[in-house]
């Protein structure tokens, strides 16, 4: 836990001048006994030198970028153009090199300038910190703040079986989150799959270890679709065995659905379930109750301040009310009937991809499509297709074989890309991605009115400049919006969009996969949660006709969606001012170590 606690605070950290000095005291401490610090904006890629007896010359270069390969390169060459005397480079990132990594920067670095090479990652400095020098934590409260200290003393005073192991089936993960969270506050050390939370280690690798050795208990979390999954079944096995092995309540059953306990295994029988089908308040009413009476350990006595502090900063929080936006799009209308169109002719690939933009159907066979729509035109005549039936969905659990929520989600989301398409979106066939092409709009942007009602607009596509040691590369970046049909979120269905990015290159090629990684930590790095909605409101108004995505030219045929996303009243507020400072702080970090090379933002 320590590991996760000291590694976290070095990932969100905000005072490079104070990393700077931390570097310098461990590198003391490390044997570099007359280290001289530099530092500073003009450090000409130099953070410290130091100058051993023998007269070799050591340079040291601290990094909290993201993309810590690419500071490593830039500082390099800024050492080796301005002249610098390098025998040995040191090199100390929060990032976390891998094996692979770490030799390929060091051969690198070797053959290109002829220096040795050492670099100390996220985890080679939390060995540090946490075995070797633990007293110098209390020097930096800016990177390590006290509450942290306090937490990480009192977890060290328990034994290993600390943690609270919450086993769920995917399709109860909103419960188990809320749970893990809520655990978390209360000063528990919550081992949740798919959730990093902190106050927690990572999800182990091995369960079964895991559950023996560190585990104090099980939260199992019991429903329908937690009975078939067969790493649960094991699970559960496992704190069934240590019950009668330790004579412990080491296994707390939760009934998430009110499932039929006549249908359990005897022993799972015997064992007293908390209700949470009911009420999920009052079931961790119980849960914390049992927890206190069994003696479950609060490793994390700070833990709800803890928690705060992670994720809120400083005086962000106003007493007053605001509306939250996400991500979805009420489904305002959907046809009623399914249409069973029957083919004469096939198509070939070619025309199968131009049919896929311009018509939403499901193939169930060569010869057979459903769709909620008439084909177009073209599409009729060249397969010959006559409607063979008509399905009223709404009363059908299959449709020729296929579940209907399955086949009604398939059809709405494909009539998104036939939207999409319609409104001049291009197809990606490398990425599989729908994109904005350059030359699209009026410099590209898409208009739309903010939530206030005032106007605005987002670039769609634009041009960006990459620093390389070598060359600096110009790339493309192009908005894609994708969709997800979400079944008895909001409605029985619900439309959810997410933005992405396509990158190309300067002839408009999309970029492989490892420089589209590292092209959206450079794009993105700085877009906040307001960024990415403002770009989903540009593609909703733009999709939108007035107020709503119409799809279908027939009345009885169009699906109709809400083109403002849903958006609820949340009884507090955050203070937009505080974290527009946030924001600049953490951009002038990001950026405070370039020196004269500069990005070109067009």
């Amino acid at each position: 836990m320590a590991a996760n606690l000291i590694i976290y605070c070095l990932d969100n950290l905000t005072d490079y001048s104070e990393f700077e000095r931390l570097c310098h005291d461990l590198m003391l401490l490390e044997g570099y006994s007359s280290i001289e610090p530099l530092g500073r904006s003009k450090d000409k890629g130099r953070d410290a030198i130091y100058v051993n007896a023998a007269k070799k010359t050591t340079i040291f270069a601290y990094s909290v970028r993201e993309g810590w390969r690419g500071k490593l390169a830039e500082d390099a060459f800024k050492i080796k153009k301005h002249g610098h005397t390098c025998d040995n480079l040191v090199f100390i990132t929060t990032g976390q090199p891998t094996s692979g990594e770490r030799d390929e920067a060091i051969a690198c670095i070797r053959k290109q300038y002829g220096w040795d090479l050492e670099i100390y990652g996220s985890e080679r400095l939390r060995i540090l910190l946490d075995t070797k020098y633990p007293h110098i934590k209390k020097n930096y409260p800016s990177i390590f703040p006290p509450e942290f200290i306090i937490a990480l003393e009192q977890i060290n005073k328990f034994e290993e079986r600390k943690h609270l192991f919450i086993s769920y089936a995917p399709e109860n993960l909103v419960l188990a989150d809320w749970l893990a969270k809520r655990l978390t506050a209360e000063g528990y050390l919550v081992w949740c799959e798919h959730l990093k939370l902190l106050g927690g280690d990572k999800f182990p690798h091995d369960i079964e270890k895991a559950i023996k050795n560190q585990a104090f208990c099980i939260v199992a979390l019991y429903s329908q679709p937690s009975l078939a999954k067969p790493d649960l079944i094991l699970q559960r096995s496992i704190a069934l065995s240590l019950i009668e092995e330790r004579q412990e309540d080491f296994l707390i059953p939760i009934d998430v659905d009110g499932i039929n306990k006549t249908k359990l295994d005897s022993k799972t029988q015997l064992l007293k379930f908390i209700e949470f089908q009911e009420n999920w308040a009052e079931g961790l009413r119980n849960l914390l109750k049992k927890l206190e009476y069994i003696k479950c350990p609060k490793s994390l006595p700070e833990g709800a301040k803890v928690s705060l502090s992670a994720f809120l900063y400083e005086d962000t929080i106003l007493d007053e009310t605001e509306i939250v936006y996400s991500n979805y799009l009420r489904i305002e209308k959907i046809p009623n009937i399914i249409y069973l169109f029957e083919a004469e002719n096939t198509s070939s690939d070619s025309e199968i991809e131009k049919m896929n933009l311009e018509w939403s159907y499901r193939q169930v066979d060569r010869k057979h499509f459903l769709s909620f729509h008439q084909p177009p035109t073209w599409i009729s005549e060249k397969l010959q297709l006559h409607l063979s039936r008509n399905n009223c969905w709404q009363e059908l659990i299959n449709v020729e074989g296929i579940y209907t929520k399955n086949l009604v989600s398939e059809l709405l989301r494909k009539a998104l890309i036939v939207k999409c398409h319609q409104k001049g979106l291009k197809y990606c066939d490398e990425t599989k991605l729908q994109y904005f092409p350059q030359g699209f709009a009026k410099g590209n942007r898409l208009n739309y009115i903010k939530h206030d009602g005032s106007k605005s607009f987002v670039q769609a596509f634009g041009t960006r400049t990459y620093w390389r040691p070598a060359k600096a590369e110009v790339y493309h970046y192009h908005i894609a919006p994708t969709f997800y049909i979400s079944q008895n979120w909001f409605d029985n269905f619900s439309l959810q969009i997410r933005i992405r990015i396509r990158f190309a290159d300067s002839n408009g090629i999309p970029l492989d996969k490892r420089k589209a990684v590292s092209r959206r930590k450079h794009l993105c790095k700085n877009w906040w949660n307001n960024d990415w909605l403002n770009r989903i409101f540009g593609v909703c108004q733009f999709l939108a006709d007035e107020n709503q995505i119409i799809i279908g030219d027939r009345e009885n045929e169009q699906i109709i969606i809400q083109a403002m996303p849903t958006h609820f009243t949340a009884p507090i507020a955050i203070d937009e001012a505080s974290i527009k400072k946030f924001k600049q702080d953490r951009f002038d970090l990001l950026n405070m170590r370039s020196d004269s090379e500069q990005e070109d933002i067009l």
